[in-house]
């Protein structure tokens, strides 16, 4: 049962000319803009279905993550932004750091929300399509 649903899925990536490698009980689907969605058929129970960003990407630059970790990362980033600019003098920096801010948060808001949304259509694609 196992390899047919390895064979489906993998009849499903052709027909829709994703890129894709195949290892042992893996296939690590190659997804735009350094993206990963790596399907694991090794438990016969279920599939389990990851996603990571890897090389260079909007996120995380050149560091490998999941998303889930690239977003905590930026958070993580963003808080350290904020205390930097308490620090500084606001009289001289402060609106310019503030836009520096807000276009930093909206960057992150925006890739996060795009690599979210492209692995989530590709897992349940793939969960639906195992299913039928």
């Amino acid at each position: 049962m196992k390899m047919m649903e390895i064979e489906k899925t993998e009849q499903l990536l052709k027909k829709f000319d994703y890129k894709f490698k195949r290892k042992n009980n893996e296939i690590v689907i190659h997804l735009p803009y350094s993206q990963r969605v790596i399907v694991d058929f090794s438990d016969p129970e279920k599939i389990r279905i990851k996603d990571k960003l890897v090389g260079w990407n909007f996120l995380t630059g050149l560091i490998e993550m999941s998303i889930k970790s690239a977003f905590l990362y930026n958070f993580i980033g963003s808080i350290l932004f904020t205390f930097l600019a308490i620090y500084v003098d606001v009289e001289n920096f402060g609106i310019t750091l503030i836009y520096f801010y807000l276009a930093f948060l909206f960057w992150v808001l925006l890739w996060t929300m795009y690599y979210l949304i492209k692995a989530e259509n590709l897992k349940h694609t793939i969960i639906n399509w195992n299913q039928v």
